[in-house]
């Protein structure tokens, strides 16, 4: 028999995606997770009379320090009034540990990505090393410490 070597890559995000859902229904919002592949939507959450609709982007890892993104659609934002879009970052740990989750506003990952990666480019002459044309972006926790827990700011729960 063969031995398992973990969890596939797939089964991890399927696994953050569940959980994230799992979470909102629980605190007395409605959640699903969208079949198929819906660019940038994992999540479609409401409030109990349907009058808030959020879209969430879930990013989920198993273990280590960073998730990993795309420095793509990355550009300097403000604060949005009444943000719609979120990221979810999901740390499921490992089996003996409860997952972490950081609650992101969309507008705000978009533009943190675009401030930190033009700083480690500025750090290097203006062009990244080892792969100019990479699009890779690594997202460290420490980076959305402000973030952990805040199921609040998505606004559907009553």
């Amino acid at each position: 028999m063969a031995e398992s070597r973990g969890s596939s890559i797939q089964q991890v995000a399927q696994a953050g995606e569940y959980f994230v859902a799992a979470e909102r229904n629980k605190r007395g919002a409605f959640a699903v997770t969208v079949a198929g592949n819906m660019p940038k939507i994992d999540i479609i959450a409401s409030n109990c009379d349907d009058s808030r609709t959020v879209y969430i982007q879930v990013k989920t890892k198993r273990g280590g320090k960073n998730w990993h993104s795309s420095i793509v659609d990355s550009q300097p934002m403000s604060p949005k009034a009444d943000e719609t879009h979120f990221w979810v970052f999901v740390n499921l740990g490992d089996t003996n540990t409860p997952p972490r989750c950081w609650i992101v506003p969309e507008w705000w990952i978009k533009d943190n990505i675009y401030k930190t990666h033009q700083a480690y480019l500025n750090k290097h002459g203006g062009i990244r090393p080892g792969n100019p044309d990479s699009t890779h972006h690594s997202i460290d926790e420490r980076r959305l410490e402000q973030w952990k827990d805040r199921w609040d700011i998505l606004g559907i729960f009553g």
